[in-house]
């Protein structure tokens, strides 16, 4: 009854002239797809779970006198990556053995995190997960939350068959969410330094193969989840995307014959697993993409061994990244960082699979190196 409502007040509007295609929207957020597709909205939410999960082992392992080795393990990892010409986030080449230096802190927690993907968790208890790691400062935790929630308004838009506008109910959305500019990073493409160059760099994916490499997977779902939502061109169409896309996740958290190797082993980004939504809705688009790098950088600093004052330094990063104006990148770069790695490396496209990498020639071997142009004004 309230459905049927809230489609006659919307079509009232739309004779009178004032329909506002996030009218419908604001009042039924969150709810369309864990009412259209409740396991898939299950697995979203368990990995915002697994997310805060992963930081909270990241930040025991830091703290455990068990870690000396792991540590020093680590700083030398680091140094020699530093010195390699490749080292940049989305790279074709070297990618990491899913054995880091805490490998014995990982295995140990793996398998409950894994777990944690059959469960169900309500917006409560995502919120408690979050709030159970001391080491991540309160606006980070709000910046993370109100990208969530942004992301979930972009699914319920375009699972909404009210919804007749989805480009601008978008659009609304995404200046909604900007509106709170101290919890929202910039809809620009940020300067891939902020991701590359940063005092800890790498240190997450270096020092965590594994865990980083399950976050990845729950970012991929979100971004493939998104892809066949807006493309889906019926019901049957949509459904059948759903069940892959979700079959395609299970494979990459499940072991794999006693490894971690089907997990992704680069950051999954909008132009790379969902470009349809990157070309619709660019703006969206570089908002996801920015909320995951950042995301990263907060586990670089948990994760490295030097680090004085964590909080200070997630702070600094996360003042970095909702700067609307400053630590930009032109359009071209950004695409040339995030396409460098290829699908595979990012999870392998929303639909099908991918059983090894179409990329046939590193960036070392064609000589190609990035360069940045930050700030943009």
């Amino acid at each position: 009854m309230l459905k049927r409502a809230l489609q006659n007040v919307l079509i009232g509007m739309t004779f009178v002239g004032l329909a506002a295609p996030g009218v419908l929207h604001a009042q039924e957020a969150g709810g369309m797809l864990q009412a259209r597709f409740p396991e898939l909205a299950n697995y979203l939410n368990a990995s915002e779970v697994l997310q805060a999960t992963v930081f909270e082992e990241i930040a025991l392992t830091n703290e455990s006198p068990d870690s000396a080795i792991g540590k020093t393990l680590l700083r030398e990892s680091l140094v020699e990556l530093s010195k390699a010409s490749y080292s940049h986030y989305h790279t074709s080449a070297n990618h990491l053995a899913m054995l880091g230096p805490h490998r014995l802190a990982e295995s140990r927690a793996t398998p409950g995190i894994q777990a944690m993907v059959r469960e169900e968790y309500s917006a409560a208890e995502i919120e408690r997960a979050l709030l159970a790691n001391g080491s991540i400062p309160p606006r980070a935790m709000g910046v993370l939350k109100r990208g969530r929630e942004f992301a979930e308004q972009l699914l319920d838009i375009y699972l909404n068959d009210a919804i007749y506008d989805k480009h601008g109910a978008i659009d609304e959305a995404l200046a909604n969410y900007l509106s709170n500019n101290e919890l929202s990073v910039a809809a620009l493409p940020k300067s891939s330094d902020l991701l590359s160059k940063h005092q800890y760099a790498y240190a997450f994916r270096v020092g965590f193969p594994q865990l980083s490499g399950m976050t990845w997977a729950s970012q991929w779902l979100q971004l493939a989840t998104l892809e066949i939502t807006m493309m889906a061109s019926s019901q049957a169409s949509l459904e059948a995307g759903i069940a892959n896309v979700a079959d395609l996740y299970v494979q990459k958290i499940a072991r794999a014959h006693g490894s971690m190797m089907s997990l992704p082993t680069d950051i999954p980004t909008m132009p790379v697993i969902a470009p349809n939504v990157y070309s619709f809705h660019p703006g969206a688009a570089y908002v996801i993409d920015n909320i995951a790098a950042l995301k990263v950088v907060i586990g670089d600093i948990l994760a490295h061994p030097d680090v004085p004052d964590r909080g200070a330094a997630i702070e600094n990063m996360v003042a970095q990244f909702t700067a609307k104006e400053e630590y930009l990148d032109q359009e071209m770069n950004y695409l040339t960082f995030v396409l460098r790695g290829g699908i595979f490396n990012q999870g392998g496209p929303a639909l099908g699979g991918m059983e090894q990498s179409e990329r046939n020639r590193s960036r070392v071997a064609t000589e190609s190196q990035h360069i940045s142009n930050y700030p943009m004004r």
